[in-house]
């Protein structure tokens, strides 16, 4: 967990800016009493609770959004530790899609696993022309998708966790992932405006029409697909820990003997090629 204030808080002109600051480590999210996902949580609840703030800012600081989840502390040996784990993590996410302020998710640079998990709660995603996303951590074995068939469509949602591959922004923006691709000298201009945009709208009017939609969604089975996937994720995780590299090696032995460096390599060996070509 994290020792350090890594989440940053700004607000100015109705608008409050949330950073993900640790960008030393990609902005990795750990979990627990202090860690980034707590500070995280109570930089949101700080805004959705000040009158005065109409819009919420969520981004990175550095070359990443979040590369993802946090490896350190995840190595869970029990069912219902993962069970219970991954629970948690429900709590957390479902908090900001409770919220009562607009999110938008300024995607800055990658954009992976549970960093993508992450931004798929926030309500309008607005993506940097270098970002990249992927549910990279399927490569390894890890679960991850439940939430985006209904932002993807099935089709899209099965091709990023079957297939480990990372995508970019355009082709985000291409399959409804994010809604504008932005120039790098112009981003954060660019999504300022839009959350001007939106403090300037009636508040009422904004929550209540917000609630309505993640009404539809959760008609759609949202809240069914939560349920159904803590309990196929929480075997999906168990059987990670035997999940080996394309050539044989069995990854969890490869990060704890050989470290991060090697684990990567190993893990990422089999897609140095894109698939896709934008």
């Amino acid at each position: 967990m994290s020792s350090e204030q890594v989440v940053r808080y700004e607000a100015a002109e109705k608008i409050a800016v949330v950073t993900l600051d640790n960008p030393s480590r990609l902005n990795a999210i750990d979990h627990g009493a202090g860690s980034m996902a707590d500070q995280l949580l109570q930089a949101l609840d700080r805004a959705d609770t000040d009158d005065e703030i109409r819009c919420v800012v969520v981004t990175g600081n550095g070359r990443a959004f979040s590369a993802g989840g946090d490896l350190d502390g995840t190595g869970h040996k029990e069912p219902l530790d993962w069970y219970e784990f991954l629970q948690s993590n429900v709590r957390e996410t479902e908090r900001i899609r409770d919220m009562r302020k607009p999110t938008i998710g300024a995607i800055n640079g990658l954009c992976y696993g549970f960093g993508l998990i992450l931004a798929t709660h926030l309500d309008i995603l607005v993506a940097r022309e270098d970002a990249s996303f992927g549910l990279i951590e399927t490569r390894a074995g890890s679960t991850g998708a439940q939430t985006l068939p209904f932002l993807v469509g099935p089709q899209w949602a099965k091709f990023l966790a079957l297939t480990g591959e990372l995508i970019s922004a355009q082709k985000a923006k291409e399959i409804g992932l994010v809604i504008e691709v932005v120039p790098k000298g112009n981003f954060t201009a660019k999504v300022m405006d839009l959350a001007r945009r939106i403090a300037a709208m009636p508040p009422e009017a904004v929550m209540m029409n917000r609630r309505v939609i993640n009404g539809a969604i959760t008609m759609m089975g949202w809240q069914s697909q939560r349920e159904f996937s803590l309990a196929l994720n929480t075997v999906t995780n168990l059987m990670a820990r035997d999940a080996r590299a394309a050539d044989g090696r069995l990854l969890a032995k490869v990060l704890r003997e050989d470290g991060w460096k090697a684990y990567k390599v190993a893990r990422d060996a089999a897609f140095e090629t894109p698939w896709l070509e934008d």
